[in-house]
């Protein structure tokens, strides 16, 4: 008996075959991602137009130096399903805060939150602190200046960081004054403490294998239940402009961030409007969820909105009302 012979595959067939299992992948995960409440947890909003002007961004950077307000973000909403958002304050000034809380005001269901900024380790911390988490929206604060250098952790820091603790806020940290052994020691000094590592916690995106002392770094912060991890700012940290818009180019360091964070530690965060430096919204979304849709539904429900009311200590979002 003659045995078939296989039939023969030309590379255009295989290029068309692969074109189309990518479409399918990405139609699916555009729907998946669709069917779910969405909570961006990481937005900036400023106006370049107070008087008074503003802290950041600088004048010079033309992409972002102009009014981004309530209005602008609704439109993101609207056309890329946002459900709901964690504003995080990007200026220094303490009015800032409440200035940002009075402009979300008229629409709590969308702007359920704000990651404010307040000077840990000062006299007058512990006032403003209890004074602004009077209301429910205020969740916490971001680590970003790192005044002293390395002499930054003093008792009065981690008297401030305790007390953040102990009012069950929160604390995010951006990386670019700290670092992830910063990170180990926070966890473990103030373990009651919920701490959100910050856009990809600094990874150098560069579509390679990870940093080996990246990894441990990140390995060991991990260890600490009390450390989240943002899946916020892959453009930035692609340092491209425009940066790629191929998932593949981000899949190492989102592997990395699965394996030691798991679904129940990594929460969704765009960091819009510095995403448009890198490219649209839409494009930026469509990377997180096409990495994260074969992870399964439960998978993606945690990262998208999930473990954001979790570790946030937000109310269940009121859908259809």
């Amino acid at each position: 008996m003659k045995r078939a012979q296989p039939f023969p595959c030309c590379p255009a067939l295989l290029i068309f075959l692969s074109v189309i299992s990518w479409q399918r992948v990405t139609v699916a995960a555009q729907k998946e991602g669709a069917s779910i409440p969405i909570i961006d947890t990481h937005i900036h909003l400023y106006d370049t137009t107070r008087p008074e002007g503003l802290p950041w961004p600088p004048p010079t950077d033309k992409v972002l130096y102009r009014p981004v307000l309530p209005a602008d973000f609704d439109k993101i909403c609207r056309d890329n399903q946002i459900t709901a958002t964690v504003v995080v304050e990007a200026s220094e000034w303490l009015n800032d805060n409440r200035w940002v809380l009075d402009l979300v005001k008229h629409q709590p269901k969308r702007y359920i939150g704000l990651v404010g900024s307040l000077e840990v380790g000062t006299p007058e911390f512990s006032s403003h602190l209890k004074t602004l988490s009077r209301d429910p929206r205020f969740v916490g604060i971001r680590l970003r200046e790192r005044p002293r250098g390395e002499r930054f952790f003093n008792e009065e820091v981690w008297r401030d960081l305790k007390l953040m603790a102990d009012r069950d806020q929160t604390l995010d940290v951006l990386m670019f004054n700290f670092s992830l052994t910063d990170i180990d020691l926070m966890a473990k000094t103030v373990p009651q403490l919920k701490i959100l590592i910050n856009h990809v916690a600094g990874a150098d995106i560069d579509g390679k294998a990870v940093n080996p002392q990246w990894a441990q770094a990140l390995r060991q912060a991990a260890t600490h239940p009390n450390v989240y991890c943002k899946v916020s700012g892959l453009f930035q940290q692609s340092h491209r402009r425009p940066s790629p818009t191929n998932t593949d180019f981000y899949r190492p360091v989102l592997n990395e961030l699965w394996k030691v964070f798991g679904e129940d530690r990594l929460v969704y965060g765009s960091n819009w409007p510095v995403t448009m430096h890198g490219g649209s919204y839409a494009a930026y979304k469509r990377i997180v969820i096409e990495y994260f849709t074969p992870k399964g539904t439960t998978a993606l429900e945690k990262l998208l909105y999930r473990n954001a009311l979790k570790f946030y200590g937000l109310p269940d979002l009121k859908l259809g009302d």
